[in-house]
Parts: C-alpha cells; structure tokens; sequence
C-alpha cells in the first residue's frame, strides 16, 4: 500500500483516538457533532485531502476511519453499523442543530472502556459522529455520505491493488 494510504490509515486512527478519549465525557448530539467537525479541522489532513469545510471534508474523514479499518473488518461492517447508530438517534435532532433549537436526548452513548483502536465499537463511534454531522449542517443524508466514502475508499483500494500486482509483474519481468 502507498504511503498515501499509511498517512490516511493514522489519521484514521487518530480520529479513533480522539473519539476514545472525548465521547466520555461529552455523549450529547450537539458535542458528538461539533466532534466531527474538530475532527476534520483539527485532526492532521493528509496530502490527498486537504481541510475541506463541506461535507467533502466529513467524507474525507470517513474515508480516513475505513483506511484505518481496513484489514480489521470491512467498510461494509464498519458503515452499516455507523448508520444504524445514526438512525437510532431520536426524530428531529439534525433538524432542531440546524435551527439552533433545543435537542433531543440523545440515547445512551456506550464507548468501549479501552485503548484499542481496531476496537469495532471505537471504529463505529468515530464513524457514527462524522454521519451526524452530514445531515445536521449540510444537505447530504447519512447513508448518501456513506456511501460517497465507502466508493471513495474502494476506488482508492483498487487502485493501490493494481499498482501493487503491475510492479510486482515489473519486476518478474525483469
């Protein structure tokens, strides 16, 4: 895999990371979404993307996480339960953050008590917060971001496949 990837997989983690550490003490849906927004302005953007302030930049976050996945568990797995996290969360509560208005409760937020960052449940967490923040501020569904990450992510994987299998194909060559 390219060093593009690496520097995407550790900005992943570190997006995991930060969830570990901050979901703890701040669970409500306003904190969760102002997360994912400091997530993608603060957390080091990579070469391939650099700080975005729409939802290209939650996508390119996203993206992030499932590199740092990858080989732990499928962007399928990690995305499908991200979007049930999200459609979980009560009716109204992207409206009542777009208007300023007074949120819902937000259900119980279980972060996994650990350091691990291939914990699924740590995956899925930082995951669950960059679909929050679609919805809530721009005019883009959570299972639309989703998937704009998950071909994002695959068409990145593909192509550090193929490079991979034509130099290894150079070199026999040779």
């Amino acid at each position: 895999m390219s060093d593009i990837y690496a520097e995407r997989a550790a900005r992943g983690a570190e997006i995991v990371h930060e969830y570990l550490q901050q979901a703890p003490s701040y669970p409500g849906i306003s904190d969760r979404i102002m997360r994912a927004n400091w997530y993608v302005g603060e957390v080091k953007a990579t070469s391939a993307d650099p700080w975005s302030e729409d939802e290209t930049g939650l996508r390119d976050g996203l993206v992030d996480v499932l590199h740092h996945g990858d080989g732990w568990f499928t962007p399928n797995a990690i995305l499908d339960a991200a979007i049930s996290a999200v459609d979980a969360l009560p009716a109204g509560w992207a409206e009542a953050y777009r208007s300023y208005g007074t949120m819902p409760q937000s259900p119980t937020l279980d972060v996994p008590e650990t350091g691990d960052l291939h914990d699924f449940d740590a995956i899925v967490g930082a995951a669950t917060e960059l679909l929050m923040a679609g919805p809530s501020q721009y005019d883009v569904t959570a299972n639309s971001l989703a998937d704009e990450a998950e071909t994002r992510f695959m068409d990145e994987i593909e192509a550090a496949r193929f490079n991979a299998v034509r130099t290894a194909r150079e070199a026999a060559a040779s």
